[in-house]
């Protein structure tokens, strides 16, 4: 920088900074500055949107994880339950039981990011998707949107069939085609099971098992309603059986039995007090017994 007189005497400022015998002006100099601030900014603006994206995209899987868990444990009937996930504007929750209580210790609650929040397209009717024992069906099939706070146009919509499938809207085929439970059978016993003792299941493996319910644990308290569930660890693989009835009275009984063939890989033999009732094959194939009476498969 030098100082010289103008013409009419003030001192005048010049800035240059020599090139190849070239100066720059102040004027270029803020020019340049601006424009890289322009740049920079845009950048970062840019780099920020980036990185919203990647936060609904991340929170978005990690939803359809949580809600496959869900439905994983109550397929297995993990601690004799069912489960399911709960969703607010800000985070969601995967929960123990068939209703969502928000204090319930054990809830598993995990907040979104602030740049992504759940929306209530439901309108307050239903927040909550809850799994049926066994089949990991649900009848809460209502879409699950997630999009930026600030920018609504940017969402994703996480579809829900009614056999439990869960996935990304374009990647999940909407006609779900797959059997849900591909082996229930209905009996019709022509007997009562009322004063019966012990239901009894064995299961063909490398060591056989045997697992014997007292069935009394199960029945209403007037004996005209029978209902166990469980999961048997054969081979090391779990085996998924229920066994309920729709009716029964002092003279007859419509036992069901559900062994869905997607989560079980074993024979299986089932009797009350040593009366034989029906013989599954390991693919599921259902031979009536002496005492099953007339079976439908449904």
């Amino acid at each position: 920088m030098f100082k010289y007189l103008n013409k009419k005497g003030f001192i005048q400022h010049h800035f240059f900074w020599e090139k190849n015998g070239a100066g720059f002006s102040l004027i270029e100099i803020l020019l340049v500055v601006a424009t890289i601030m322009i740049l920079a900014t845009a950048g970062l603006i840019s780099y920020r949107s980036f990185q919203k994206r990647l936060e609904l995209s991340t929170s978005v899987s990690d939803v359809i994880a949580t809600l496959q868990l869900a439905a994983e444990k109550t397929v297995s009937s993990e601690d004799n339950e069912q489960y399911g996930v709960h969703f607010e504007t800000g985070f969601y929750a995967l929960f123990k039981g068939f209703d969502w209580n928000p204090l319930d210790p054990e809830n598993e609650i995990t907040y979104f990011p602030t740049s992504v929040e759940y929306t209530d397209i439901w309108e307050g009717t239903s927040d909550t998707i809850a799994f049926d024992r066994l089949t990991g069906t649900t009848g809460h099939t209502e879409d699950v949107i997630l999009r930026l706070a600030d920018d609504h146009s940017e969402s994703r919509t996480i579809k829900i069939l009614p056999s439990g499938r869960v996935g990304l809207e374009g990647t999940i085929e909407l006609e779900d085609t797959r059997e849900v439970d591909s082996r229930h059978t209905h009996f019709d016993l022509s007997w009562s099971l009322q004063g019966s003792s012990d239901l009894e299941l064995h299961f063909d493996g490398t060591v056989d098992v045997d697992e014997v319910i007292t069935m009394a644990d199960y029945f209403d308290a007037g004996e005209t309603v029978f209902d166990w569930s469980g999961t048997v660890v054969v081979d090391g693989e779990s085996q998924v059986v229920r066994i309920h009835t729709h009716s029964l009275d002092e003279f007859d009984t419509v036992l069901c039995i559900h062994r869905d063939g997607r989560y079980n890989t074993k024979a299986l033999d089932v009797s009350v007090d040593g009366k034989d009732i029906v013989s599954f094959t390991a693919d599921g194939v259902a031979t009536v017994a002496v005492f099953g009476g007339d079976m439908t498969v449904q």
